[in-house]
């Protein structure tokens, strides 16, 4: 859901802008880095189409997984969203 979320925010506020998803696994944990590059210069309208609850709603669900996040400006005008999400380890299960 963070990665959809993250995706669906890049449709409507850069339209047209590339995407990307890393996934790893790193540290004991889950890894997740959404980036868009700048809007392009041929930019379609900016949709207001969406339900979702955006960046706020991905930080809810971070931290209820007791996970970090950041987000920001790239310096080549994208955005990015970087979550990591602690895996518990599964030693002491049967």
């Amino acid at each position: 859901r963070i990665v959809q979320e993250a995706l669906s925010n890049t449709l409507r506020h850069a339209p047209g802008a590339s995407a990307r998803v890393e996934i790893g696994y790193v540290l004991g944990g889950l890894g997740l880095r959404i980036v868009n590059g700048p809007v392009p210069v041929t930019a379609l309208e900016k949709s207001t189409h969406g339900a979702g609850h955006g960046i706020t709603g991905m930080r809810e669900r971070v931290t209820m997984l007791d996970g970090e996040m950041t987000t920001g400006a790239t310096d080549d005008g994208g955005y990015e969203v970087v979550v990591f999400l602690p895996v518990p380890s599964g030693e002491g299960t049967a």
